[in-house]
């Protein structure tokens, strides 16, 4: 511990990655103390989302492939440290292991609770075994004896005008009146009535990349829980149940696609007779929409068991007794937003929203397999180096 605590006192450029471990042992006090302490910017796996809030200066959101922020995959490859907690450093978080890039002059430092995770896909400088909120408390009173809290550098300031540009570009899908509905709209009409506290539950699938990247968490104890590892399908609606008796005090939220839906429709029913106060938002693009992603890049948009026929799934809905509402235009977006957030009983939102191919979703992996990445000027984690 005491050698970690030297380390991090010499880095120049530290980063914090905090994966699903940070939220399961609820450091995300202490994960906020040492980054506001150490002015190390502070990305998150899919499954440490929330840890911190996403508006504060050293949240630079998801890293990784799956609705990746540009900016947070910068900083983990310009980093001299990283100190990894609660992190599997699986191939989603690492772009299939190369992020970061090896350089052997940069530390890397890894806290978690299971030691068969240490040094698993990386070489470590140090491995630090132990409960994540436990070992940062032992770290701040260490680093409180060694040194004095840092100022943010000009390489944090740079990190947050790539993400202001980022948030500045992506006013027009955010604030698009497009028919069908583009995820972003949708994701950004959510983020306008999101309460504190709030646990957000997705399926995996079609709507992760969209969530991932542009849903904004508050803190004061917010969630964002999904199905990661073998991802899958059907889990929100019946998650969304679990959720509400655990935390009473949240507003729940689920959100899920096609596939997921006709997973689990049944247990719409139980949501009824619990009476959960949940918000369910259903993707309506009528297909598998990660698969057929994967089959326009992969397999000459030649598609097999992808596409069904789109129905009004807010009948669906309604023929298990909810609220529901079939929503084709921003307009009534807005609407039936405004009404199941006001409402303290199950809502059901069927959301018409636009087909996965009419724009490639937010993955690394993807948008390079089809150069979009791969600007003349750009490093190969896609944000454009500028000259020094």
């Amino acid at each position: 511990m005491e050698e970690t605590a030297k380390h991090l006192l010499k880095a120049v450029r530290p980063v914090i990655i905090a994966g699903g471990g940070a939220n399961h042992s609820q450091a995300s006090q202490e994960i906020l103390a040492l980054s506001e302490w150490l002015a190390a910017p502070v990305a998150t796996t899919i499954s440490g989302q929330g840890i911190m809030p996403d508006d504060h200066p050293l949240a630079l959101g998801v890293v990784g492939d799956n609705g990746f922020h540009v900016y947070a995959n910068r900083a983990i490859e310009e980093a001299d440290l990283l100190l990894y907690i609660g992190c599997k450093r699986g191939s989603v978080s690492t772009i299939r292991w190369t992020l970061p890039s090896y350089q052997p002059t940069r530390k890397i430092i890894q806290i978690d609770l299971d030691p068969v995770q240490l040094s698993n896909n990386f070489a470590n400088t140090f491995d630090v075994a132990g409960d994540a909120k436990l070992v940062l408390k032992d770290l701040l009173k260490l680093l409180a004896k060694e040194g004095r809290p840092r100022k943010p550098s000009p390489w944090v300031d740079e990190l947050n005008r790539s993400r202001t540009s980022f948030w500045e570009e992506s006013q027009s899908a955010l604030n698009s009146d497009s028919i069908p509905i583009k995820p972003q709209r949708l994701i950004h009409a959510l983020n306008q009535r999101l309460p504190s506290p709030s646990i957000v539950i997705s399926d995996a699938g079609t709507p992760t990349p969209y969530i991932t990247r542009f849903l904004k968490l508050q803190g004061g104890g917010s969630r964002f829980l999904i199905p990661r590892s073998f991802g899958g399908l059907g889990y929100a609606i019946p998650a969304v149940v679990g959720a509400s008796f655990a935390r009473p005090d949240t507003r729940v939220v689920a959100l899920f696609g096609d596939g997921s839906l006709g997973m689990s429709a049944g247990e719409l029913e139980t949501l009824v007779r619990l009476g959960t106060p949940a918000v369910l938002i259903h993707f309506n693009n009528g297909c598998f929409g990660w698969i057929k992603a994967l089959q326009a890049l992969h397999c000459k948009s030649k598609f097999l068991s992808v596409d069904f026929t789109p129905g009004d799934m807010a009948r669906v809905a309604e023929g298990f007794g909810l609220k529901a509402f079939h929503i084709e235009s921003p307009k009534e977006l807005e609407a039936g937003l405004d009404e199941a957030f006001a409402s303290r009983t199950p809502v059901f939102l069927d959301v018409v929203t636009e087909p996965e191919l009419s724009e490639l979703p937010p993955v690394y992996s993807w948008l390079k397999k089809a150069g979009k990445i791969s600007a003349e000027g750009t490093t190969p984690y896609g944000y454009r180096r500028e000259p020094r």
